[in-house]
């Protein structure tokens, strides 16, 4: 070969290697992207022992937030702090003062967007918006619109971050069973629209304003989580709440990333993940390890400031002992508890009625044996329900039961009432017998039932109850439990037979 067709070829050579060469040389190293996140915190600013975790305490707003810092300063200008929803009602020093505290602790710990949940309307739309004016961060729900088609007065429906470069797009949903979820005329003139009909649009509207990366905020629950990512494409991660679903390690739907830690601040969710900053895919994450277990330490023992002062206004009241169990007060999934069966009879109690009905998705906590305290009544039973009698007919209480087994939430605890379920049976043919004070119910005669004002609303789908007569209401549920605990002290009740489950 000659020297001068030599020099051509490595002049040819190197001319087609240099541009691979430069598009290596001038490629963009992944950009690392945190997001933390909390769901379904309920108003828990206080260290509680949840004996499922451990036996002792666990979650609090001072180990929550030490953990947030030191997770935001690895990361302090890639990090997204989110709420998925329910995060002010259900414990005691955040329900007196009507989500506040948590607020102030959300505001403290600077959180860039939260999703409405379900129990952000359970005390109504001018306290939602009251709680929306004073946070130092977006409320966000894409799928909510009022009779006009308008969206909730200053909640929007996305919030737009720029993180390391990359324009980021958090999008707000909301469960569609709001409306049976809280009490219904706390939402009335409200619609919820399914997720998947509103996203496509509103994640177009995002990438026209520069989004490159979508998250979504979701508040529907793990299983609708999956079937969203599957039906709606193109979200990265979806961030999930209402389920109260623990995932220590990311779930795969389609090509999203679904996450979502547990509840009551028991859990911090910190998601590491390496972008390509051009395209915005994600090139690597972590495959275990998401979630961290918040446990009170010396390093953040002390309650904040701002929980503090509220707890000291309540808490000579929340120490009173109003009670004492001789056994454990521990709810069930899919049966028969103690403690519904204990709320359950306090209700027909006080009333006189021939049967009463407790929501299992009611009682919002366990209690150990021992002296019981306001505090613990409270979180069991957080919500200011009134109870209320009626009359339903024989066939009117199968339906109850029927609805109860339709396997949308927690099955119905009772009082003067024993079913049988056949599980394998189709949705609506399960009550296989009943019987009111051991008789079988009779279809055409009229029972005397009482429940709570939620359930008589249409609560949690339970809609036969709107069809009752000779409406009285009564105590609040709350009171009423106090004075069977103060009657029947020591509390010991016991799982007998009320509810029978074949077929699975």
């Amino acid at each position: 070969m000659t020297k001068i067709r030599k020099i051509f070829l490595i002049v040819l050579l190197f001319s087609a290697v240099c541009p691979l060469w430069q598009g290596i040389a001038g490629a963009s190293p992944p950009v690392r992207l945190t997001i933390l996140h909390v769901n379904d915190f309920h108003g828990h600013l206080l260290p509680f022992v949840e004996k499922a975790i451990r036996n002792e305490p666990v979650g609090g707003a001072a180990s929550l937030a030490a953990a947030i810092t030191a997770k935001r300063t690895r990361n302090p200008d890639g990090t997204l702090l989110l709420s998925a929803g329910d995060m002010f009602q259900g414990a005691p020093v955040s329900d007196l003062f009507r989500g506040q505290p948590v607020l102030e602790m959300m505001n403290a710990s600077r959180f860039d967007a939260m999703a409405l949940g379900n129990h952000e309307f359970d005390w109504g739309l001018d306290v939602l918006d009251r709680l929306r004016a004073s946070a130092a961060f977006p409320f966000l729900a894409a799928n909510i619109v009022d009779s006009r088609g308008k969206y909730l007065p200053g909640v929007q429906p996305y919030a737009l971050f720029q993180r390391k470069g990359i324009k980021i797009a958090v999008i707000g949903l909301t469960t569609t069973g709001t409306p049976y979820a809280t009490k219904p005329d706390n939402v009335k003139g409200l619609t919820f629209i399914e997720p998947a009909a509103v996203l496509p649009t509103i994640m177009a509207d995002a990438k026209a304003n520069g989004a490159g990366f979508f998250i979504v905020l979701s508040h529907l629950g793990f299983d609708k989580d999956r079937e969203l990512a599957r039906q709606v494409p193109g979200i990265h991660i979806i961030v999930g709440g209402h389920s109260h679903t623990i995932l220590p390690n990311p779930v795969i739907a389609g090509e999203t990333l679904i996450v979502q830690a547990g509840y009551y601040g028991i859990y911090l969710g910190a998601l590491d993940l390496d972008i390509d900053p051009l395209s915005g895919r994600i090139v690597n994450y972590p495959r275990k390890g998401v979630l961290q277990l918040i446990v009170p330490n010396d390093a953040a023992n002390r309650t904040p400031v701002f929980v503090e002062k509220y707890d000291k206004l309540v808490r000579a009241e929340f120490n009173r002992i109003v009670g004492r169990a001789a056994v454990d007060l521990v709810r069930a999934d899919a049966g028969e508890s103690n403690i519904g069966n204990m709320i359950s009879d306090a209700i027909r109690e006080s009333t006189g009625a021939d049967v009463a009905f407790m929501n299992g998705g009611g009682i919002r906590a366990d209690i150990p044996a021992g002296e019981i305290t306001m505090e613990q009544v409270y979180t069991m039973e957080p919500f200011d329900n009134i109870v209320v009698a009626m009359d339903l007919t024989g066939r009117q209480l199968v339906d109850i039961l029927e609805e109860s087994a339709s396997g949308r939430h927690r099955l119905m605890q009772m009082s003067g009432l024993t079913v049988r379920y056949d599980a394998a049976r189709p949705s609506g043919k399960r009550v296989v017998a009943a019987a009111v004070a051991g008789r079988p119910i009779v279809h055409d005669r009229v029972y005397r039932v009482a429940a709570h004002d939620f359930l008589a609303a249409g609560g949690d789908q339970y809609v036969t109850f709107l069809h009752g007569k000779r409406v009285a209401y009564g105590d609040s549920l709350r009171d009423v439990i106090l004075a069977y605990m103060k009657h029947h002290a020591p509390v010991s009740p016991k799982i007998e037979g009320r509810i029978t489950i074949t077929g699975r």
